[in-house]
């Protein structure tokens, strides 16, 4: 489960930025030219893709420290409790993982594809899922349609959103935020 001053930081920046890191000097500039263009961006996430991911998190953490930042691609409880350790705000997953569920991490965003997910994801107790991959699932279309069955479930479609769909996600009432990875 997300708390509320995270939700509430999502929800006013509009976009959760995705940094899939490859590069610690790029991605600081990155993240540099980002927070120059959107003041409010306090909430970022950085995926764990790469093999030396959590050690580029580290150091991107370390240069920013009033930015709050989160994991992403998380896929066992080892990473999780890593990222505690070292002091991450909160986690994401591009799936369902069992492990992660039945650990009822804190500030844990598990993600769905499917109104099975969404529901069973609801069922476990949480109010906001990734939807993931966003696009290639039926995009903001689909959110409409859930929002007429789960009425008080909040999303971060992510996967595909770019600066020609975006408001058409951002202007459904069960969109928390947009995750997005081309934020330049």
């Amino acid at each position: 489960m997300l708390d509320n001053a995270t939700q509430k930081k999502l929800s006013f920046q509009k976009f959760l930025p995705i940094l899939n890191t490859s590069n610690l000097k790029k991605d600081i500039k990155r993240l540099e030219k980002l927070i120059s263009k959107h003041e409010n961006v306090e909430c970022v996430e950085i995926t764990l893709r790469n093999e030396d991911s959590f050690d580029i998190a580290i150091e991107i953490k370390k240069e920013f420290p009033n930015l709050l930042f989160g994991l992403g691609t998380v896929l066992d409880k080892k990473n999780y409790l890593r990222g505690s350790k070292e002091g991450f705000s909160f986690f994401v997953s591009p799936c369902i993982i069992e492990e992660l569920l039945n650990l009822n991490p804190k500030n844990y965003i598990p993600a769905g594809e499917t109104i099975s997910d969404f529901i069973y994801l609801k069922k476990k107790g949480y109010e906001i899922v990734k939807f993931f991959p966003a696009s290639l699932m039926g995009g903001d279309k689909n959110l409409i349609s859930i929002q007429n069955i789960i009425k008080d479930l909040k999303f971060i479609p992510t996967g595909g959103i770019n600066n020609n769909n975006i408001s058409s996600y951002l202007n459904l009432e069960n969109v928390l935020c947009v995750g997005m990875s081309k934020f330049d």
